[in-house]
């Protein structure tokens, strides 16, 4: 085929030209030949398992007419005419698309920018999701779709423990729905907020966790490159989930990459405050509970992102470690390396983080249990590092002192620090309560921004949105699906059969 238009050649024993492999190596092909492949992958696995569990299914039923040759040829008749009816309905629901009146809504759980998230329940097979509900267009306007199709694509592709799996994800014409693990102990930032400093046993302990789940995304081929408390999820066992994979997408919107240059590139050069440890974890704390939604605000500063990410230049895995390192020093100090008493401060404090970076120091007989090891002192100074001398690898991290005695392969095996207290599996106790006046205060500021967005012009959305960039978007998880729906009719049956079991008592008593 000619060239001449842009379309690809693969001639035989040729192979493909420079300009070929070029496109061919780029995120956008990439992904959509790994979306065609999951794509074929699924449907030949879910119609070859679908075709042997009706064949079974029709076998069992020939031995079940067979074992009882008393049956008269109306009665075989007439069991024949239920098992087909069974059959029906069993191919009807394969052929019904997921649509949100599916799912019973209980409350909303977060708010975003580009959409909200709520706890639901699958009517037919009752399973708790979190709903992830975001409008097309203003994923269009934004330039953000091409980060949730690849969220999508990671949640759709893991079987960790350590990552949020997908169990669906649909669309209308209007939105797109990601419906997800409902992880009931809400994320990590909370427990912060209530803890403070962490014992660096438990430090030791989540920080661990979280390297485990970055690996795990790292595995997939992606860098997260956001990671911040509020990534990490608490289950109802204690132990960390990552989520939020909207950035991991290859590679940062060149828009984002020039504000945030711009951003530290215009910092004034004026002198830096130093201030002591007390005065930064009193004025971080005074920050939070003025706006407990500081890390998700418009106007904030990223306090967690890699130097070489703010400044524009290459990076590679390690821009995740130096976010751990900051995650880490908040752990043991109560408060973020670089955070500043204002945006700028901390634009500035980034700008000139070698030397803002230092030991954090309580003097006060009384706090003196809340200084750092210098094991301890040393893996933050490891990770947030020049990218040449990070620690960059799970060896690296593995053999350093600090981590010394963790089990890595038994992690999600040990009792958690903290196990949150739930009355069931829809508790949403550890999340905002969207009815209340007060934590709504908490999202003003996205509430501003979503009606900034809706104000952008659209630019010529309707031949953006045709062009099918949302094909293969549609993921059903067949198996936990399946699973559930068997658990669902199996309690069910339970239940009958406890029913029955009553009437029959009953009825010998009279």
């Amino acid at each position: 085929m000619a060239n001449a238009t842009g379309v690809l050649s693969w001639r035989k024993g040729q192979g493909f030209k420079e300009w070929e492999k070029v496109k061919l190596a780029s995120p956008e092909v990439k992904r959509k030949a790994d979306v065609a492949q999951l794509f074929f992958y699924d449907h030949y696995f879910d119609l070859l398992t679908y075709l042997s569990s009706r064949k079974a299914r029709l076998s069992s039923f020939q031995q079940s007419v067979a074992a009882r040759p008393s049956l008269t040829q109306p009665e075989v008749h007439a069991e024949w005419a239920s098992y087909t009816g069974r059959e029906r309905v069993v191919l009807r629901k394969r052929r019904t698309k997921l649509k949100l009146a599916q799912f019973h809504i209980v409350t909303q759980v977060g708010q975003g920018g580009y959409g909200e998230v709520f706890l639901a329940r699958h009517k037919e097979t009752n399973q708790v999701v979190a709903l992830k509900k975001m409008k097309k267009r203003t994923l269009a306007k934004m330039d953000e779709i091409r980060h949730v199709l690849i969220e999508r694509d990671i949640l759709a592709s893991t079987s960790s423990p350590w990552l949020v799996r997908l169990l669906y994800a649909f669309q209308d014409p209007e939105h797109v729905f990601l419906a997800m693990d409902f992880i009931a102990g809400g994320d990590f930032r909370t427990l912060l907020n209530n803890s403070g400093v962490l014992k660096e046993e438990h430090a030791r302990f989540y920080i661990s966790e979280m390297f485990s789940a970055v690996a795990e995304l790292h595995k997939l081929g992606y860098i997260h490159r956001d990671l911040k408390p509020e990534n990490f999820l608490i289950d109802t066992t204690g132990h960390i989930k990552l989520t939020d994979f909207g950035l991991a997408a290859g590679a940062l919107n060149p828009g984002k990459i020039e504000h945030l240059k711009d951003k530290l590139d215009s910092v004034a050069d004026s002198p830096l405050i130093l201030r002591s440890t007390i005065e930064m974890k009193s004025l971080y704390k005074s920050i939070r509970m003025a706006d407990a939604r500081y890390a998700d605000s418009v106007v904030g500063s990223p306090d967690y992102m890699a130097i070489e990410t703010l400044r524009g230049q290459s990076y590679s895995y390690s821009v995740d470690y130096w976010s751990l390192g900051c995650i880490l020093f908040e752990f043991l100090a109560g408060f973020p390396p670089f955070s500043g008493a204002s945006p700028d401060e901390t634009w500035l404090n980034l700008k000139n983080w070698q030397r803002v970076l230092r030991r954090p120091e309580y003097t006060r007989p009384e706090d003196l249990i809340f200084n750092l090891s210098d094991l301890g002192w040393d893996a933050i100074t490891r990770l947030i590092a020049p990218k040449e001398s990070r620690l960059s690898s799970m060896d690296d991290v593995k053999h350093h002192g600090f981590f010394a005695g963790v089990d890595w392969d038994g992690l999600r095996d040990r009792k958690a620090p903290f196990i949150p207290a739930l009355d069931s599996e829809i508790d949403a106790g550890y999340f905002d309560d969207f009815s209340s006046e007060a934590d709504m205060a908490k999202y003003a500021e996205v509430r501003d921004k979503q009606r900034a967005v809706d104000g952008v012009a659209e630019r010529a959305l309707d031949a953006k949105l045709a062009r099918g960039v949302w094909v293969g978007f549609t993921f059903k998880a067949k198996k936990e699906a399946d699973k559930a729906l068997r658990e669902r009719e199996r309690a069910e049956g339970q239940q009958q059969q406890r029913e029955e079991d009553e009437e029959e008592q009953l009825y010998t008593l009279f």
